[in-house]
Formats: C-alpha cells, sequence, structure tokens
C-alpha cells in the first residue's frame, strides 16, 4: 500500500467506516449497489473516490469498541449500515432513491453532486501537520529547470486517486496564467499513477521530467529518504486544498444521523476515539466552514468561465 494511501485516504475513509459500522454490520452486509431494507437503520455511504486503492474491510474490528461505545451514549441509537460504492453511477443511483443519510466523499464529488441531490457539508477532516493539503510540481534540483515555461514538451506523472480531478485543474489554471496553454497543449507526455512512489521516484532517479505529487506524500517519502527532498526542487506550489467532506441530505431531517455527525466531530474528546484517530493520524473531524472549499471552488469557476469560453470561440 503507498503512503499517502496509508495516511490521507486510509485515514479519510477507513475511520469513517470503521466509526460509522455497528456490531454486526458489514459492508458486504449492506450490499455494493445499495439494495437496503431502510427500516430504522443509519445508513452511511462511501464513493469510490473516497476508498481509491483501499480495502474497506481492513481493520473494521478495531474500531467496533468505539462505535458501540459511541452509539450506547447516543439518545437515537439503533443500527448502522455502511455502504460501499464501487461507481460513481451507484452513488447517483442511491441518492435519487433518498437511500443516503451520511455520505463520505472527496471535495470535487462534493461540489459535482451537491446541487442535484441537495447536499451540504456537515464535517471536514483535519490531519496530520495541517489542515489543508496542497500539491507540489517537482523537478531535479540538477535539472536546470528553474521555471515552468522549461517543461514545454516534456513528461508529466501526476499522483491520482484521491485528489480526483483537482491535480490537472489546478495545473491547468497555472499553466493559464503562465504560459497561456493548457496541459495537454503543453507537456509532450501526461500520465497518471495511483501511488506517490510511481510519480515521485521516477523523477528523483531521472526517469521523469517532472511530476505532480501532494505535499504530504512528498513530506512522508523525504522522512523516508532525506535525499528526496534535497535532489527534487519544488517549481510550483498550490493553495491548500481540504481532503475529506461529510455530507447529509440539505431536505431530510433525521435525529440520529444527527446524533452521529455529533459524535464523530466530539471523538477526538475520548480516550478510545483518540486512539483510533492517532492510529490513522488524523488530528479531529471538525465542522465544515465555507472557506475550507473555497480554493477547490476557486478551481472550478476558472475551469467553468475557461470552458465557456472555448465555447463562445467555436460558435
Amino acid at each position: 500500500m503507498n503512503l499517502i494511501t496509508g495516511q490521507i485516504i486510509k485515514g479519510i475513509a477507513f475511520l469513517f467506516l470503521f466509526l460509522l459500522c455497528c456490531g454486526q454490520v458489514r459492508a458486504e452486509d449492506a450490499g455494493q449497489k445499495g439494495n437496503i431494507d431502510r427500516g430504522k437503520a443509519l445508513v452511511v455511504a462511501f464513493t469510490p473516490q473516497a476508498f481509491f486503492n483501499v480495502d474497506p474491510r481492513d481493520g473494521i474490528g478495531a474500531a467496533r469498541v468505539w462505535i458501540r461505545q459511541a452509539d450506547r451514549k447516543l439518545e437515537y441509537s439503533s443500527e448502522t449500515k455502511v455502504v460501499y460504492y464501487t461507481t460513481q453511477l451507484e452513488v447517483e443511483s442511491a441518492l435519487e432513491r433518498n437511500e443516503v443519510d451520511i455520505l463520505l466523499m472527496i471535495a470535487d464529488e462534493f461540489i459535482n453532486l451537491r446541487d442535484a441531490f441537495n447536499l451540504t457539508p456537515a464535517l471536514s477532516t483535519d490531519y496530520g501537520k495541517r489542515f489543508y493539503d496542497e500539491l507540489l510540481l517537482l523537478v531535479r534540483e540538477d535539472s536546470g529547470i528553474t521555471g515552468v515555461g522549461q517543461l514545454r514538451g516534456k513528461n508529466l506523472r501526476i499522483e491520482g486517486g484521491q485528489k480526483g480531478t483537482i491535480p490537472m485543474r489546478w495545473l491547468n489554471a497555472m499553466l493559464q496564467a503562465k504560459t497561456s496553454s493548457s496541459a495537454r497543449e503543453f507537456f509532450g507526455n501526461i500520465n497518471e499513477f495511483p501511488k506517490a512512489n510511481q510519480i515521485i521516484m521516477p523523477v528523483f532517479f531521472g526517469q521523469a521530467d517532472a511530476c505532480i505529487a501532494s505535499l504530504t506524500s512528498f513530506e512522508t517519502m523525504a522522512e523516508l529518504n532525506p535525499q528526496i527532498s534535497r535532489r527534487l526542487r519544488i517549481l510550483e506550489k498550490s493553495p491548500g486544498f481540504v481532503t475529506g467532506i461529510v455530507a447529509i441530505r440539505k431536505d431530510v431531517r433525521n435525529q440520529r444521523r444527527d446524533a452521529m455527525i455529533d459524535a464523530l466531530r466530539d471523538m477526538d474528546g475520548d480516550p478510545k476515539g483518540k486512539q483510533v484517530l492517532t492510529i490513522f493520524r488524523l488530528n479531529r473531524l471538525v465542522n465544515f466552514k465555507t472557506e475550507h472549499l473555497a480554493s477547490v471552488e476557486k478551481l472550478f469557476k476558472t475551469h467553468r468561465a475557461k470552458t465557456e469560453a472555448t465555447d463562445r470561440r467555436k460558435q
């Protein structure tokens, strides 16, 4: 399992899965396609991107003690069911059928889904050394490349998966501002890989010209191999992006759901909850604030403006 999966993706996705599983309920019990007997059960769902490159069964037992303890404290205690959707279509179909009470997703998924399904953010994830993660455009220190313009026609590797479309959106916005070119026009070749070492190490060894990696991935790998931070140069750095969003249906009232959201938000004050947070290197879950999504919203706005301008030129 790669380092970024272990620290961010696993921290975000596993934590919610584990803490919202109840007693004898497993992800496979709820079904892969949202065929759920609602009854009084609380339904928590996860998008494919939230579990990118992660086996959601890992470690379920480790957090059941906490969720049982939390359930006993809730006034509206009942069964909790968990659904892991394997495609975006399954997510949308479940939302259309009102089968989801709490949904964990990455930031750009939330923006894409919120208006169509009346979603509102409830919690954001705070992890590691900082609240937000950033993207880095990296080159070798001895490559002689000191500016983005020198990368024209070169090959680029991008750390994909849990960041969704954000790396390409940021890259396009940055290149448009600096070179008046899109990423596909500017670079000779762009490839996306799921593991951080698949994009950082080829640049480190001179097998690729540049890469876009998350700051967390870069720092983690540099801790294991200090030569990485010495041999690689940060050419550009993105704004910080929130990693995980926990959303609920704005048009549905559910006391059990709201109680579980409160329990998740306050878990860092519980010894067992704090232990789980420490295992997955999360600091806490915090109430969502508008500014948490500001940088992602700006990227989407920039992308929409560019797309609309391109469409107008074609008319």
